[in-house]
């Protein structure tokens, strides 16, 4: 089985990141980087993790957080895991039988159980929550966004038949605060693309979000927290078509427009398989 590195990346994930790091302790490395938490997380993970690396940097969206740690971790291949995620038993032996096989695809996606407050949410889209996360890092790399950044791959993507644990909603208020800042960056990136917006693109963007998610997508089926949570993904969305608004009135009105930082680092956005043919 070729080695393995496990990557997390952190900020203030004190209550989650032991179980986080315990459920991939089967790894042959695994590196953290922190985004210079202040809640006791890195002091934690140093007193009960000493074998896992730690770094801090900066925190200038996850895709650059991201391609940091894969272009430093010590192995080829990578298992990226957010800290409120945990690979389950079943989807080690999964991981762990598919690097002793025959490696037919550069990356192979993981599907999600979300979890709000103890209880699975299993519709509203949620269904088919999939995401790519064990892959060969010559041929696999973020591109240069801020949020909602998926992993581009050179050629297509295998699929694991397991899932991890992702527990997405800990609190109303933590999962409200990370709508905020992830309608922030998802303006911002398209602001940056020159797109812009109106009253009527707002409405229909949200309503048809909550038409989606909500009706065709089952929301209803999972009861409070199904309408909580296409509420909060909702919300979301117009808040993200609303600050694209503000943004361009800025603009026209000759005001400065408040714009996260950007790892302006050329080599970070290479794409390793295109940088080896040139």
């Amino acid at each position: 089985m070729p080695p393995l590195s496990a990557i997390i990346t952190t900020f203030n994930e004190i209550d989650f990141i032991e179980d986080c790091v315990r459920s991939v302790e089967w790894a042959d490395e695994i590196y953290l980087i922190d985004s210079f938490s202040t809640d006791g997380t890195v002091e934690l993970v140093r007193s009960t993790f000493p074998n896992v690396r730690l770094e801090q940097r900066a925190y200038h969206g996850a895709a650059s957080q991201k391609n940091y740690a894969i272009d430093r971790a010590k192995h080829d291949w990578i298992f990226y895991i957010d800290a409120d995620e945990r690979v389950t038993p079943p989807l080690q032996r999964e991981l762990q039988k598919t690097l002793e096989g025959k490696l037919d695809f550069w990356a192979y996606s993981v599907g999600r159980r979300n979890f709000m407050m103890g209880k699975e949410v299993k519709y509203s889209g949620l269904q088919r929550d999939r995401v790519a996360r064990l892959f060969h890092r010559e041929h696999a790399r973020y591109p240069n966004k801020r949020v909602h950044a998926d992993l581009l791959v050179d050629g297509p993507t295998g699929k694991l038949r397991e899932k991890m644990d992702h527990y997405y909603i800990r609190s109303f208020d933590h999962m409200i605060g990370k709508m905020e800042r992830y309608a922030q960056w998802g303006a911002a990136q398209m602001f940056i693309e020159g797109k812009t917006t109106s009253a009527r693109d707002i409405l229909g963007h949200t309503f048809t979000k909550f038409f989606r998610d909500f009706v065709v997508n089952g929301g209803f089926l999972d009861g409070a927290r199904g309408v909580i949570s296409v509420g909060m993904h909702v919300y979301y969305t117009f808040w993200k078509y609303a600050k694209l608004w503000e943004m361009n009135e800025l603009k026209r009105c000759g005001k400065p427009v408040p714009l996260p930082s950007l790892d302006e680092d050329s080599e970070r956005w290479e794409l390793p398989w295109e940088k080896s043919e040139g």
